[in-house]
């Protein structure tokens, strides 16, 4: 790691308000990110009418473009208010601290790229408030955008509570925007499974009272802009943003009192020090720095576990999507054990039921998989009292912790490999602690864990790597409902810009049959097969039946039974949220290339492959044949400066594989 001295510009203004009735001058620090893309400023001056009161500090972001400075995100409000003290006025300027500029390399095991670069300028503001209680704001800035965190520094054992947040981003009007609504209390939500809506002004009030679920995207002022927040821990709830946004004024806000049925505290509490999680802002002349940025993952807490070797990604057959009643039977459940098998996957999951298995028992079927060379996911109810789903099972396993550890020790000992949790409906901080007792808890019996009915990723991954993936997305159990096809391909072109983005996605791709009569697919094979590549997930399940899979040529089940699920590297190509997605990834020095079209009608798209090193290669593409259950398969030899052209059809898409001549 090394860290160097950057330059900091300071701005003196003339005498304004800091705080309430003490006069002091305004202060702009402007912070750039290493190479001079970003720039952040950091103000004294205040924000009114954006909440109900003033917010003693601001920020905004710039995005430098050619030489032409561009405002990302408009001047916005910065403020705590904890229940003993109020950080919303009366600051006074202790200390700064920096910049400098760090420079660091981490491992994933899971994600777009393996090696992580963490590269950043950062700096820190401390300042008082008026009974001497102190409060930093960290910030850091990036290539490719900026983060910023609150700190209480002073020690003490004594609980604290934060009642509220003056955290805002003022996007710039007019634009657009990809938002999906924050779900209301039902039996099953909320589990950001809303959906994305297909594009929206910036401002716009959404369907449902309870605000915008992150992650958010925009594009005004020739500039995307991607908004969220990660590194949530034990010490804090989750957010959103609140309904109204008039004139693009986001707010952040903490989860409903509903929540859980009325269990948990809205409001997070914390011994000092503490430090709230990062809200960080992506931002770039294209969507390429959106999708390609690892700052979900650079801004979490490094590894937790001393041991990672056990934890092993990888693809897993998954009977439920076309038989809900499946994990009931031994039998089919073996059936799926064996495509599994058959197509060199490491993994089969078995959901809601499996503790009344008919024609056998959970045992057999753990010891038949095994012979087959296959590890078993076991699924549970996280409930609980925090749930009413009843009637999915086993359930109040995994609520109370000698519990939930006396069944990670049985099933371990039984040769299970991991297990998928369901229904936690809150992002309140009592189930956050939740998610990550789960994941301690899991890692000491070598379990790897998949949360389903939940949040998105925040960063857990790098922190607990055993967590191989997490719902949090409208995806493809959707299917079961008639109303899903016509929105999935465009919610499909929109995911790598936004959910996806924050990390390991259990869409469960690649269904290539129609689910029922009343549930026709719109999608091509092409498209499905596409997902398989373009949905980034560790454990990834593909989610067809078996007479799906064996309808489908030679080459397609070849792709299907070596395609990786953790990649080396990712890089965006083309596309637009809700019309056309494009990546590129790579593994083991081999390329897959993936694209979707998310619109009725047919398209024509060329590009290059510019991030190929010299030299030739050979690409095997499959895409769209003359129907939508039809391929087309070529070979050709591309460099990196070669064009290829293709025609999609309408939800079409296309895979290829490039290796090295």
């Amino acid at each position: 790691m090394t860290i160097r001295n950057v330059i900091i510009t300071f701005c003196f203004s003339v005498v304004a308000l800091f705080g309430s009735c003490n006069e002091q001058k305004v202060r702009n620090w402007i912070i750039t990110s290493p190479d001079g893309s970003v720039l952040l400023t950091v103000s004294t001056l205040g924000v009114e009418n954006y909440f109900d009161i003033p917010s003693p500090l601001s920020y905004s972001v710039e995005l430098v473009a050619e030489g032409e400075h561009i405002l990302a995100v408009r001047p916005s409000p910065l403020g705590i208010i904890r229940s003993d003290e109020d950080f919303s006025k009366d600051l006074e300027l202790v200390s700064t601290h920096g910049p400098v500029v760090v420079d660091k390399e981490y491992f994933m095991i899971s994600g777009k790229r393996s090696l992580r670069r963490d590269h950043y300028s950062e700096f820190s503001l401390t300042f008082r408030n008026s009974n001497n209680a102190l409060l930093e704001l960290l910030f850091r800035v990036y290539n490719e955008g900026v983060a910023f965190s609150y700190r209480f520094p002073e020690e003490s054992d004594s609980l604290y509570t934060v009642l509220r947040e003056l955290t805002g981003f003022h996007i710039p009007v007019p634009g657009e925007a990809w938002k999906q609504p924050y779900d209301t209390l039902g039996i099953w939500s909320p589990a950001y499974e809303y959906g994305y809506e297909p594009v929206l002004a910036v401002g716009d009030y959404p369907p449902l009272s309870t605000g915008w679920g992150f992650p958010v995207l925009f594009h005004t002022n020739g500039v995307w802009i991607f908004v969220s927040e990660t590194a949530v821990y034990d010490e804090y709830c989750g957010s959103h943003l609140a309904a109204d946004a008039h004139d693009g004024k986001y707010k952040l806000h903490f989860p409903h009192e509903w929540e859980n049925y009325g269990l948990g505290d809205v409001h997070p509490v914390s011994s000092l020090p503490w430090q709230t999680p990062w809200r960080f802002i992506v931002v770039g002349t294209t969507p390429a720095p959106i999708v390609e940025t690892t700052l979900p993952h650079d801004l979490a807490r490094p590894v937790a576990l001393q041991d990672v070797s056990w934890i092993k990604p990888g693809i897993s057959s998954w009977s439920w999507w076309s038989d809900h009643s499946s994990s009931y039977f031994l039998e089919p459940l073996k059936q799926y054990v064996d495509l599994a098998s058959g197509m060199d996957w490491p993994y089969s999951l078995v959901d809601a039921g499996w503790h009344v298995m008919s024609g056998g028992t959970v045992e057999e079927l753990i010891e038949y998989a095994g012979m087959k060379e296959v590890g078993i996911y076991l699924w549970y109810n996280s409930g609980g009292p925090h749930t009413k789903v009843m009637d999915a099972g086993p359930r109040d396993l995994m609520h109370d912790r000698e519990i939930r550890r006396e069944e990670f020790e049985r099933i371990s000992k039984l040769g299970v490999k991991g297990v998928k949790i369901d229904f936690f409906q809150s992002e309140k901080q009592n189930m956050i602690q939740l998610y990550l007792d789960i994941l301690r808890d899991a890692a000491d019996f070598e379990l790897m864990v998949n949360f389903h009915g939940c949040t998105f990723p925040r960063g857990w991954e790098r922190t607990y790597p055993n967590l191989v993936t997490m719902e949090g997305v409208r995806g493809a159990e959707l299917y079961s409902y008639p109303g899903f096809p016509p929105t999935a391909p465009y919610l499909n072109s929109i995911y790598p810009f936004t959910r996806n983005v924050m990390g390991s996605m259990d869409y469960t791709p690649v269904t290539f049959t129609d689910f029922s009569p009343q549930s026709i697919r719109q999608t091509t094979w092409a498209h499905e097969l596409a997902l398989s590549v373009l949905f980034e997930s560790a454990l990834q399940h593909f989610a067809d039946n078996i007479k799906g899979f064996r309808k489908q040529p030679r080459e397609v089940l070849e792709f299907l039974s070596s395609v990786p699920t953790v990649w080396d590297n990712t890089w965006f190509i083309d596309g637009y949220p809700g019309r056309l997605a494009v990546l590129c990834r790579e593994k083991d020095d081999i390329f897959y290339l993936a694209g979707i079209n998310g619109e009725m009608v047919p398209k024509e798209f060329t590009f290059t492959l510019g991030h190929l090193p010299e030299g030739s290669f050979k690409m095997s593409i499959i895409a769209d044949g003359e129907h939508m259950e039809d391929y087309k398969f070529k070979d050709m030899v591309i460099g990196n400066e070669t064009p290829v052209s293709l025609h999609l059809l309408p939800a079409g898409g296309f895979v290829a594989q490039i290796t090295r001549i």
